[in-house]
């Protein structure tokens, strides 16, 4: 967004409903200017844009019943991790909202308090920024796998992105998990990613039975034996 929505990011705008896009589209122009939001034609464009724009952010309509607005976030958090995704739609859409939030989404923005959608903007490239060290992100050139933000014990290691879908893990459980292996508490965890304690121990109650793990270390161990965790490639500095 340009100085004026003030959280530095480009806003990619995505609904399949017509006029609902239409309708978010100058919503969001309204309150971050035009020159920082741009609007995809589908899922496929939305995903390309996202990719070729540093700094973006998903802002996606939802529906109070038809699921493709939350087939289309899931698609987001699956296949561009660390993506700041905010969901918009009226107060009736309450429950995928709900769940998109569950499953990663950064804020919900609802059509009848356009004043607060500034807040929810900022809050949701905040969550992004004070939760950073808890954030997989892109590990450059080398394909299949997202860095762990530098902390000790995990200096030089990179989230494989096979596994993490092999093991059917959300961007938010794997943000868990890095908080985990770095022996933060539930509430530590929760401060930097805006979840209360019992979001995040939910996070980890699936994250013990997806990774076959009965305790906070073993999870740990187990990611790493499941490849889940590897080694970062070694980057050379030219002489």
């Amino acid at each position: 967004m340009t100085e004026r929505g003030g959280v530095g990011a480009t806003c990619v705008v995505h609904d399949e409903r017509p006029q609902a896009c239409r309708r978010l589209r100058l919503l969001v122009r309204s309150v971050v200017g035009p020159d920082a939001v741009t609007v995809a034609d589908d899922a496929d464009d939305l995903l390309e844009r996202l990719g070729a724009t540093p700094r973006a952010m998903a802002v996606l309509g939802l529906a109070e019943t038809e699921p493709t607005g939350l087939a289309v976030v899931r698609r987001v958090l699956s296949d561009a991790p660390g993506t700041a995704v905010l969901v918009a739609g009226s107060a009736e859409a309450h429950a995928p909202a709900q769940q998109a939030l569950a499953e990663g989404a950064s804020g919900f923005l609802r059509w009848d308090a356009p004043r607060a959608m500034i807040r929810t903007l900022v809050r949701s490239l905040a969550s992004t920024a004070t939760g950073e060290d808890l954030l997989p992100r892109p590990a450059g050139p080398e394909a299949g796998a997202v860095d762990i933000a530098p902390a000790e014990g995990l200096r030089d290691v990179v989230v494989d992105l096979e596994a993490q879908r092999r093991l059917e893990l959300s961007v938010r459980e794997v943000q868990v998990l890095i908080g985990v292996s770095r022996g933060l508490t539930n509430a530590d965890i929760g401060k930097r990613l805006y979840l209360s304690d019992h979001t995040v121990k939910s996070h980890t109650g699936h994250l013990f039975r997806k990774l076959g793990a009965s305790d906070r270390a073993q999870a740990v161990s187990h990611a790493w034996r499941l490849g889940l965790f590897v080694p970062a490639p070694v980057r050379r500095t030219p002489a």
